[in-house]
């Protein structure tokens, strides 16, 4: 182990020693080397390695057990504390600013591989000619065949500037493709589409987390829907996972009057590092609000959907929201390493706690229990101990996530139906759009098409399509039989499969963004934000005058 990395050990352990002492302390214990000693946890794991070097019949990779043992022992604190190597820090913070580098597409991981979803504008996946449906084979001459998608993502990433030759397998094309591109900063906006709705109805996607440009991005987006006649907004933070408080207090004091509080924060002692926030631009956007949240919108969105909720600002419509209300600071480290450790919690306006409940130290039940508390009236473990009120008396309940005003659940995707579309759907929606299925070859597409005005009517299914799909996929069950697929199952699937095919070729023909504003009427949730609005309006109105 080399001296940088006992130094970043060491220092990580103090801080991990400090911070177990404070919490003895505040559990009335005596803070002593029994209780807790840095040094002593140093020398154990120093001699933990020594015994590895001396014994096990492989080589070793130091940064790997270093950073296995720091995640573990951050993860023994909470679920949200962390520990980043370089690479991984590097990416964080470069994201933070709504910027990666590397060659600018959406990849999945389908039968066979991993594949080109859709390249973003004005990047160097577009400038090469990717396109939905593109194998990735080769990455600087390693085979990429068995790579899942973060192993892909990580060698498609790499310094600005640098090359990276990358061989596709694209339906159609007899030999192999080889490009080289140069990796460049791609942008990673917090909004990923606005536009009207309906006529008077703004939306905004605000879904890919609260980087430093989030406010300026809804600004401008806000600006440009109300000239277009908006007059009520849907803002949509499905899928958000978070990000920068500032940006969520920013975003929220857009909508709430001066002197309406956000968020507050409080450590882990009376007074230590409690912070209250509250509105204060005095020209706030007054128009009715709808706001959607799903099991996805977590931290940074669940301060905005909690303070729009509690000062009965708008209606919040969904799934209840992850519940992740832990308050975590970055602690950049010697040798480009960093570790993010919780340092206080998040409570909304009426004082509930975001945070849901992680006691039992699980990690896994942690992640998996999202977005399952109960949509009937609460239960045991949400009783008169969570109750409080919003400015208008309505209940909200506290210590796991925002529960909506209004519970929709989304349309969603069985087993079977995600088995189907991996694998034999996705291959057949190469061929359609490859000009391969003999009675569609208008569907035969190119290169993705930006900036494209979306039609109701563009590119629907007929029964001849999906003809030729019961055909492929019975001879697709017949080449790979170990799926355990039937011609039964894709039989009880067709009408599922009849508009996911036409979401696959709509996302290869003009991206994700434009498929989801083509196919809107589908979305079970963004039309009941849509009825709601009016109902939203004589909320938020009622507030005003009770204000």
């Amino acid at each position: 182990m080399s001296v940088k990395q006992r130094t970043v050990l060491r220092w990580i352990l103090i801080v991990f020693g400090l911070g177990i002492g404070t919490i003895a302390l505040l559990r009335g214990k005596a803070f002593s080397e029994e209780t807790i000693s840095a040094d002593k946890l140093y020398r154990s794991y120093v001699q933990a390695i020594q015994l590895v070097r001396d014994n096990y019949d492989q080589p070793i990779n130091y940064e790997a057990l270093n950073t296995a043992a720091v995640s573990g022992m951050l993860r023994s604190l909470d679920p949200h504390s962390n520990y980043f190597d370089r690479k991984s820090f590097d990416e964080m913070r470069m994201e933070q600013r709504s910027q990666y580098y590397g060659i600018g597409a959406s990849i999945q991981q389908r039968f066979g591989g991993v594949y080109v979803i859709e390249p973003f504008r004005n990047t160097p996946a577009v400038r090469a000619g990717l396109r939905y449906g593109d194998r990735i084979a080769l990455i600087d001459g390693e085979n990429a065949s068995e790579w899942n998608s973060d192993q892909v993502r990580d060698h498609l990433r790499g310094e600005l500037g640098t090359k990276v030759v990358v061989t596709i397998d694209r339906v159609g094309e007899k030999e192999p493709l080889t490009l080289k591109l140069e990796r460049a900063a791609v942008d990673l906006p917090s909004i990923s589409a606005s536009y009207v709705l309906q006529p008077g109805i703004g939306y905004v996607a605000l879904s890919r987390g609260f980087h430093s440009t989030t406010f300026e991005e809804l600004n401008r987006s806000i600006l440009i829907l109300k000239s277009a006649g908006m007059h009520s907004l849907i803002l949509d933070l499905r899928g958000n996972p978070g990000g920068f408080l500032d940006q969520a207090i920013r975003v929220a004091d857009k909508f709430l009057q001066r002197g309406q509080k956000i968020v507050s924060v409080r450590g882990r002692s009376a007074g230590a590092g409690a912070k209250d926030w509250e509105a204060e631009s005095g020209t706030p956007e007054t128009f009715p609000m709808v706001v959607l949240i799903d099991d996805g919108s977590a931290s940074a969105s669940e301060i905005v959907a909690g303070a729009i909720q509690d000062n009965d600002r708008g209606l919040i419509i969904g799934e209840p929201s992850f519940g992740k209300g832990l308050v975590q600071t970055i602690f950049p480290l010697n040798g480009g390493v960093g570790l993010t450790l919780t340092t206080a919690r998040y409570y909304t306006p009426s004082g509930r706690l975001i945070q849901r409940d992680y006691s039992n130290g699980s990690t896994y039940e942690y992640l998996s229990r999202r977005g399952q508390e109960s949509e009937a009236p609460p239960t045991a473990a949400r009783t008169a101990a969570t109750l409080f009120k919003t400015g208008l008396g309505r209940p909200v309940y506290g210590g796991g996530g925002i529960d909506p005003d209004i519970i929709v659940k989304p349309s969603e995707i069985t087993r079977q139906q995600g088995l189907i579309l991996g694998t034999g759907l996705f291959l057949f929606v190469r061929d359609l759009l490859a000009g391969r299925v003999a009675s569609a070859p208008e569907f035969r597409r190119g290169e993705i098409e930006f900036d494209h005005l979306p039609k109701t009517n563009e590119f629907v299914i007929n029964d001849q399509i999906m003809e030729a799909y019961r055909a492929f996929m019975a001879n697709f069950i017949r080449q790979n039989s170990e799926l355990g697929l039937t011609p039964a199952q894709v039989s009880e699937n067709m009408t599922w499969a009849h508009k996911r095919i036409r979401e696959e070729v709509l996302i290869a023909a003009y991206g994700v963004d434009t498929q989801r504003r083509i196919m809107a009427a589908d979305d079970l949730q963004l039309q009941r934000a849509v009825a709601e609005i009016p109902q939203s309006s004589q909320m938020a109105e009622r507030a005003r005058r009770g204000r």
